[in-house]
């Protein structure tokens, strides 16, 4: 049972810090850091110049995010069905607070499932266009953003639901 449940703390815990890193460097990185045709460290190095330019270091992070995003939501779903099951007897009704929070939590869940799903596809988009303008860095930043948000939600209402 133990197990279980630092499994399920690790799959969170995984979720939301890659989507903290992919936020992360969807804002630090790219267009407002080197302008187009001057790397940041002046050597003109042309690698530099189109990683500044492209985002595509961002994107890969992003993508490999995506894989381990989907590896750790399948790890929270299989524990967390496994930490009801085992708990069953003892879970309130919908009619308590307790019963209210857990329902918010499993919606919140779905939404983010359904929105994640989304984000992939338009993370797989732009992999195999090999481009990323402006227009997707602040989609994809804002997606990543929303993301981190919404797991950090599901984590306070964790810790609401496992202190009563």
């Amino acid at each position: 049972m133990l197990a279980i449940r630092w499994l399920h703390l690790l799959g969170a815990a995984l979720a939301l810090g890659g989507a903290t890193l992919a936020w992360w460097l969807f804002r630090t990185t790219g267009f407002d850091t080197a302008p187009v045709g001057e790397s940041e460290s002046g050597t003109g190095d042309a690698s530099e110049v189109a990683t500044a330019s492209t985002g595509v270091p961002a994107l890969a992070v992003a993508a490999g995010y995506e894989r381990l995003f989907w590896a750790a939501t399948g790890v929270l779903v299989m524990t967390g069905v496994g930490n009801l099951g085992s708990l069953a007897p003892y879970v309130p009704g919908t009619e308590t607070p307790w019963g209210t929070a857990f329902v918010a939590k499993l919606a919140l869940v779905l939404a983010v499932l359904a929105l994640s799903l989304v984000r992939t596809l338009v993370v797989h988009r732009y992999r195999r266009a090999d481009e990323l303008g402006r227009a997707g860095r602040r989609r994809l930043r804002r997606s990543y953003g929303a993301t981190a948000l919404a797991f950090a939600v599901l984590v306070a209402l964790a810790e609401v639901l496992a202190h009563g």
